[in-house]
């Protein structure tokens, strides 16, 4: 999952998982399946939040339909509803001179500073064990050869007063996408990519020419994954479950990382490609609609290429999900010339069901995979024409249930077995590529002219969903991963 995300409002709700004002009162919390083992989903924390909200990334909806056993919870505690003390207002503004007196070492003390402040409603007890794991870990980092500067950054960065929001919990934390914690639980990551293990001290889509192993804060994280308390690393990428391991050169984390393909749900609507007036495409932005992704998913090439296929067959139609960002005139009035509709609302999930269900061709010319989206478009039977980007052809196989585009595999982004990395460079989706625009307006053709191979490609594809990409099938996976990071997770106190 790239990061550079920040949603609308009506997209950043919680995950459908127990709540409760305590980790105690959410694992009694009374339910349908009392038994089942609670799995905090830390999704909820403000750091997530801070992080393109990634915990409310679609990628993690299956935790509202848990592996048989288990069951995802969330112990976000209640504000505070009394009044901030004398001595905690003097104190903040004591702290607010501090910091602007000594701003870099003020943020080096905060958790110090966040025993005795305001915040997070925890007891003091709870604040000290939070800070007995910084401590620790910092002790561990420094010990394995970790220097001083990046080490303290990488505390500062998972930020303390998210950490306060779990000190009361003592079992097994499921982190999405990047490992936020002081070790202060067991924990398991998900991931898609490698190079969300190191952020936002390191950020994907500009990883070209980087060594990651030489950074100052590769020791950092692979103490934090060869620790005890990391009990699992999950992906649904093959070519990251390769990569981990090939990076970090441990067999401690190579026996750590997990793969299962991910799954969806399947709907009951689904494009049977029958003979029709007109033939919709879609395009769709990030699930979180900032306007730049239009950019990283190939939106510029949609546009040069449909204004040559809408010439050709005019009876095509093209709906961009997408907020706009700024485009050069010509791309405007390419969006004039043709039929196009721009959505650029918030959409409930039954008008999107009605938007995926309406359309017949789904385009994903990305600079690498968009694994919720291309699944959702194969769930409904589109036909999918897809680029080469890292990670999609996993999923989507040349021919069998999608077209592939060739052109940025290699370019956008790539597998460097040697070094471990998934390599990005994002500098030339801000332009149309004439490859990528010349094998969509041919791939397109072909779907346009040829109903039986839409329909034998969309049929392929919604029966892989059903039958490997589905929800069962990663919470069996999932189950395994649970089952043995609880296996080796010590006993709750």
């Amino acid at each position: 999952m790239p990061l550079s995300c920040t949603p609308p409002p009506k997209l950043a709700g919680p995950t459908k998982v127990r709540s409760g004002k305590t980790g105690e009162e959410v694992q009694d919390h009374s339910g349908p399946a009392p038994e089942a083992v609670p799995i905090e989903f830390a999704g909820w924390l403000p750091i997530f939040g801070f992080s393109g909200n990634c915990g409310s990334h679609p990628q993690f909806t299956h935790t509202s339909h848990p592996p048989a056993g288990y069951r995802f919870t969330r112990s976000l505690p209640s504000p505070k509803k009394h009044p901030p003390s004398l001595w905690s207002r003097r104190l903040g503004r004591l702290r607010h001179a501090w910091s602007r007196s000594m701003q870099k070492l003020g943020r080096l003390l905060r958790p110090f500073l966040g025993i005795v402040r305001g915040g997070p409603r925890v007891s003091l007890r709870a604040r000290l064990r939070v800070l007995a794991a910084i401590v620790r870990l910092f002790v561990q980092l420094r010990r394995n050869g970790a220097r001083l500067g990046p080490t303290l950054r990488f505390l500062q960065s998972r930020h303390f007063q998210s950490q306060l929001l779990l000190a009361h919990y003592r079992g097994l934390v499921f982190l999405p996408s990047m490992p936020y914690t002081y070790n202060q639980n067991p924990w398991v990551v998900e991931i898609e990519d490698p190079t969300t293990l190191f952020y936002p001290l390191i950020e994907n889509g500009a990883t070209r020419a980087l060594c990651i192993a030489d950074s100052p804060y590769f020791p950092v994280v692979k103490t934090l994954l060869e620790s005890d308390q990391c009990k699992a690393i999950i992906t649904h990428m093959r070519s990251t479950a390769k990569l981990v391991p090939l990076l970090f050169q441990s067999d401690t984390i190579r026996q750590k990382v997990y793969y299962t393909p991910l799954g969806v749900k399947v709907p009951q609507r689904r494009q049977t490609h029958e003979e029709s007036e007109h033939l919709d495409l879609l395009f769709t932005n990030s699930w979180c609609q900032i306007p730049e992704n239009f950019f990283v998913r190939g939106g510029l090439d949609v546009l040069v290429a449909f204004a040559i296929l809408h010439k050709r067959y005019p009876h095509l139609r093209l709906t961009l999900r997408t907020h706009l960002p700024k485009l050069d005139d010509r791309f405007h009035r390419l969006i004039q010339a043709g039929w196009v509709r721009i959505i650029n609302r918030f959409m409930a999930p039954e008008e999107m069901d009605a938007l995926l269900g309406s359309s017949h061709i789904f385009l994903l010319p990305a600079a690498r995979v968009h694994i919720v989206s291309l699944l959702q478009a194969m769930s409904y039977g589109l036909a999918v024409v897809a680029s080469d980007g890292w990670g999609i052809e996993e999923y989507l196989v040349h021919e069998r249930n999608g077209l592939v585009v060739k052109g940025r595999y290699g370019k956008t982004s790539w597998e460097d077995e040697e070094a471990g990395m998934l390599r990005e460079n994002y500098d030339s989706m801000f332009q149309p590529d004439p490859r990528i625009v010349r094998g969509l307006v041919e791939a397109v053709s072909r779907l346009v002219e040829d109903r039986e191979l839409r329909q034998r490609l969309g049929k392929t594809a919604r029966r892989d969903v059903q039958t490997n990409y589905n929800l069962d099938n990663w919470n069996q996976g999932l189950k395994k991963v649970l089952d043995q990071a609880l296996a080796r997770s010590p006993q709750r106190q």
